[in-house]
């Protein structure tokens, strides 16, 4: 096989991974349940399961033939300062963000509904986003441009924010270009995905710990 052939072979896997990831969201917003889940604050744990319950077994089976998208390590080091980084950002995210109501929608006073919604958000989605995002497409762009890292980062952050289509703020579309940006750096400083991984479920984790915190407090989630 030629490193040209070895490399279509390998973009093309890497736009399949991503036709399952978005074939999976295209299935369920088309089931006649649909606005039943919704309504139920029982969309995001479905979709997210499924969709790390598809993604989780493709990157094992991919890694089982190739070594270019690793696991990687969490270096103290890096864990340090990454993560400082992102609460850099998460702070100057206070200055322009406008509060999006998608999430509030997705949620109801149910405990168990708020915590199945908490462990699809902080532990599920992390792990297949991180697994496509700066995993697959990441590395699909790099197969062709391994010199230009930025570009390759570039266009793996918008295209991370664009498929965040349930948010309607352009501030939050920057906000998540911006993350992505960081996410990608931490995947190509440590060499894996662990350390992009962590990142994301610390930031999701503190994205809704107001929601968390208002709700076992005794006010409600739409306090």
């Amino acid at each position: 096989m030629t490193p040209s052939t070895d490399r279509v072979n390998h973009t093309l896997l890497c736009a399949g991974v991503f036709l399952v990831w978005y074939s999976i969201t295209v299935i369920v917003s088309s089931i006649p349940h649909f606005a039943a889940l919704k309504s139920q604050g029982l969309l995001m744990p479905v979709l997210c399961l499924l969709e790390f319950a598809a993604l989780l077994p493709l990157y094992r089976a991919y890694s089982r033939h190739y070594s270019d998208i690793p696991p990687g390590r969490l270096r103290p080091g890096q864990t340090l300062l990454f993560t400082g980084l992102l609460l850099a950002v998460i702070a100057s995210q206070s200055l322009y963000l406008r509060q999006e109501g998608w999430t509030g929608e997705q949620l109801s006073d149910s405990t168990t509904v708020l915590l199945a919604f908490a462990i699809a958000v902080v532990f599920l989605a992390p792990v297949f986003e991180e697994i496509l995002f700066r995993g697959f497409i990441l590395q699909g762009f790099l197969l062709w441009a391994p010199r230009q890292r930025v570009a390759c980062a570039l266009l793996t952050s918008l295209i991370f924010a664009a498929m965040h289509t349930q948010y309607a703020h352009l501030q939050t579309v920057i906000a998540l270009v911006v993350l992505s940006l960081l996410l990608c750096a931490a995947r190509l400083v440590s060499a894996g995905l662990k350390l992009p991984i962590f990142l994301h479920m610390l930031n999701n984790l503190l994205s809704i710990s107001p929601i968390l915190w208002s709700h076992f407090s005794g006010q409600g989630v739409g306090a």
